[in-house]
């Protein structure tokens, strides 16, 4: 078969043959085996993952339980009860004057309770400052603050300016049947 055939003629033929069993090779066994590796290699990064999320599973129940334990009590003067306790906290603590006693208003639809309370402070920048930063990051799971205002009035007595804070806090509940 090959006798006829000239050196360079047979190199071109064995090399069309190497050529040709490779991509025989490689479309029956090879791909296969490349396309399981990639498959086992995506499956390892997902278990590296589950357990990654598996180790904050705990603070994640820990959020939940905190989440629960801050809506636990339904009535909702607890809500204004607990943000009005807080603030006039720290405006004590702090040299901060509360003007305004919350306004409390609410809308109900068949699955949900929205209140909404305002809340009025007196004080320097960094108080008033520091108190909206501790609302929103202490009472979180308590009311959301929608609105945070600040101005500042002249006191026409003694001829200085003051400085106010004012902030909308709203807090949902999910009525159950």
């Amino acid at each position: 078969m090959f006798g006829n055939l000239k050196y360079k003629q047979k190199c071109y033929v064995l090399f069309a043959g190497l050529i040709l069993f490779l991509f025989v090779g490689y479309s029956f066994s090879f791909s296969d085996t490349f396309v399981l590796k990639s498959e086992i290699k995506e499956k390892e990064e997902k278990l590296l993952w589950l357990k990654d999320k598996e180790k904050e599973l705990p603070a994640l129940k820990a959020r939940m339980n905190e989440f629960e334990r801050a809506y636990s009590n339904k009535d909702s003067s607890a809500v204004r009860d607990k943000l009005t306790a807080f603030i006039s906290d720290y405006a004590e603590r702090n040299n901060c004057l509360v003007t305004e006693i919350p306004i409390n208003s609410s809308f109900k639809n068949d699955n949900l309770k929205v209140q909404t309370n305002s809340f009025t402070v007196k004080g320097n920048f960094h108080n008033l400052l520091s108190l909206l930063y501790k609302l929103e990051y202490e009472q979180k799971y308590i009311a959301k603050i929608m609105s945070a205002r600040f101005y500042t009035i002249k006191d026409l007595q003694t001829k200085k300016k003051n400085l106010y804070l004012t902030m909308i806090t709203q807090s949902f509940e999910q009525k159950t049947k």
